[in-house]
């Protein structure tokens, strides 16, 4: 999670602050954060899965 807070803000964010390419219509930098958004959203879903498959055995 660590990895997140840096990639979405300053320093990190510098590395993708471009308006250009446009993906998906978004300019880079928001589809950037929106992807690492989701991404987390996949970790602590697998998180959670894992945890719930632990506790029944």
């Amino acid at each position: 999670m660590v990895v997140f807070l840096v990639v979405t803000t300053w320093p990190g964010v510098l590395l993708f602050n471009k308006v250009r390419p446009l993906v998906f219509g978004l300019p880079f930098n928001l589809f950037f954060i929106a992807l690492i958004i989701v991404g987390a959203l996949c970790l602590l879903v697998a998180l959670y899965r894992s945890e719930q498959r632990s506790g029944e055995e």
